[in-house]
């Protein structure tokens, strides 16, 4: 029997210690997140194993072993039906009814069953309670949930190891739960280790032992199998990066480089012996503000991932755009270990979008803002002027016989005077002021915040600064131009409508004069 005992505890020694020893930090959270509740149960449970073998090799201190084991058996019980509660609560989001109740009540009964017990008998009868009260449903609930485990998303591939170590705890449940001890306690009578042994010819414990040996076999291919894939994923991961088109950047706790990818190289013009041991601010370009970035530290440090566009600095100075991802990476015990960013250049990107920004504002001919450009900062305007009682006026004018200029010149000439026109008009007005072709031969300037009066005096200036240009090839121009004042029962609409029929007065009046409304 003592071979026995020393393989039966040794087996779940090594069972206990393959399951603690495991690297922490390659532990997939979601199949082993309590596994190390099975750890200690399999240590506990090896020592109460050797402590029945040390009885027999000391027959002498057998109370002082019974003593012992009198604790040592249901306390690695109850570890392993606390992972097997735990477990089912955590990852199958099953509400079990109190399990902390649950376990209570099991010790109470058990205290209770106890202490009708003289001292005589003690040991025994608190062996077979606890197999009866606490090792079947901790070993049935674990084998439960070790089969469950096999439908996590992820674990399919450890599904056949899952399905070996449920049945093995279901099998030793039964050896350990219902084969018990001889005693006069409900079906211990009936089912116990001597009738076990009598009707099979052997003890129930060597059966326990291979069990035993067959969860710790079991276990040790599991979480080898384990490793294995997980750092055959990090090996995957790591070339991705390495071959990633966008920058990864990895810096410990202390914002120290640790790591660049070649993306981060060629994207900064930094290598590696300049980058490490560095900060990632050796490209940083200055143009964000403080709030920017405390805003960014705040979000990393809550375990958020934080997104934003940045502009960034290469090694010559050269700006870049890039779109960042930045977040905490934390070890096993949630504690922030370092950091990871990702940046895609998006330099080429942002300069397109300028350029089509500008190039859906901006007339083609002239330069300047063209008709949508003109309607969107006119409703911003009257918006300000409504809110803060701000004068604001509108000045439309027109080219006087501009069918005469394209068909006696042609229009090549006639574009010459658009262009010519649209500069003096940038010429002679405020920086404030906001001039636009509204089409054709009209153009438009807004000036917000003006005296009533002044619109006007702009307006005559500007019609004589055209009449005395001496226009090449053309020689003279004139324009007609109409000015009116914003009023406060105004929409863009009337406001439009009241300055394109000053215009039209001015044009049918005689032209090159101004007409306001």
């Amino acid at each position: 029997m003592i071979p026995i005992l020393f393989i039966y505890g040794l087996a779940f020694f090594t069972f206990g210690g393959a399951v603690l020893l495991y690297p922490k930090g390659l532990q997939d959270k979601r199949l082993v997140q309590h596994i190390w509740l099975l750890g200690l149960f399999g240590i506990l449970h090896g020592a109460s194993e050797w402590i029945d073998m040390f009885k027999l090799i000391e027959p002498a201190n057998t109370l002082l072993f019974n003593t012992i084991n009198l604790l040592l058996l249901p306390l690695s019980y109850l570890f392993l039906l606390y992972f097997g509660l735990i477990s089912l609560v955590n990852n199958f989001k099953r509400f079990l009814c109190s399990h902390l109740v649950f376990i209570i009540t099991l010790l109470i009964t058990m205290f209770i069953a106890l202490t009708v017990q003289s001292s005589d008998t003690l040991y025994l009868a608190g062996n077979v309670w606890t197999r009866y009260l606490i090792a079947i449903p901790s070993t049935f609930l674990t084998a439960y949930t070790l089969f469950q485990y096999k439908d996590i998303e992820g674990s399919y591939i450890y599904k056949k190891h899952l399905l070996a170590l449920s049945f093995s705890f279901f099998a030793y449940g039964v050896l350990a739960g219902f084969i018990v001890p001889d005693a006069p306690i409900g079906m211990a009578s009936i089912i116990n280790t001597s009738i076990f042994q009598e009707t099979i010819g052997l003890p129930v414990q060597l059966f326990r032992a291979l069990f035993a040996l067959l969860m710790a076999l079991i276990t040790i291919s599991l979480l080898k199998r384990m490793r294995l894939e997980i750092e055959s994923k990090l090996v995957q991961l790591s070339k991705a990066i390495e071959v990633s088109g966008d920058s990864v950047v990895i810096t410990d706790k202390e914002g120290i480089i640790v790591y660049i990818n070649p993306a981060f190289e060629e994207q900064t013009g930094f290598t590696k012996e300049e980058s490490y041991g560095k900060k990632p601010s050796i490209v940083k370009s200055g143009r964000h503000s403080t709030p920017f970035y405390q805003n960014l530290w705040e979000t990393i440090l809550r375990g958020e991932t934080f997104r934003s566009y940045m502009m960034n600095k290469t090694k010559s100075g050269e700006l870049y755009h890039e779109y960042k991802a930045i977040a905490a990476i934390k070890n096993h015990k949630g504690e922030i270990s370092s950091f990871v960013s990702t940046g895609k250049d998006v330099t080429e990107h942002m300069l397109l979008e300028k350029k089509f920004e500008q190039l859906a504002s901006v007339d083609k001919l002239t330069g300047i803002a063209n008709r949508l450009k003109f309607d969107e900062v006119l409703h911003y305007s009257i918006d300000r002027a409504k809110r803060y009682k701000i004068a604001l006026s509108i000045i439309l004018f027109d080219i006087d016989n501009f069918k005469n200029v394209n068909d006696t010149y042609g229009h090549l000439c006639g574009d010459d005077v658009l262009k010519e026109i649209a500069r003096m008009g940038n010429e002679n007005i405020r920086k404030s002021d906001f001039i636009a072709r509204w089409g054709g031969e009209e153009f438009m300037i807004l000036q917000p915040d003006i005296p009533e009066h002044e619109a006007s005096v702009l307006a005559d200036r500007l019609r004589k600064a055209i009449e005395n240009h001496p226009f090449s090839t053309v020689g003279k121009v004139t324009v007609s131009l109409g000015v009116t004042n914003f009023l406060e029962t105004d929409s863009a609409d009337t406001f439009l409508k009241r300055v394109d029929e000053a215009l039209y007065d001015a044009k049918t009046s005689g032209k090159n004069k101004v007409v306001i409304r």
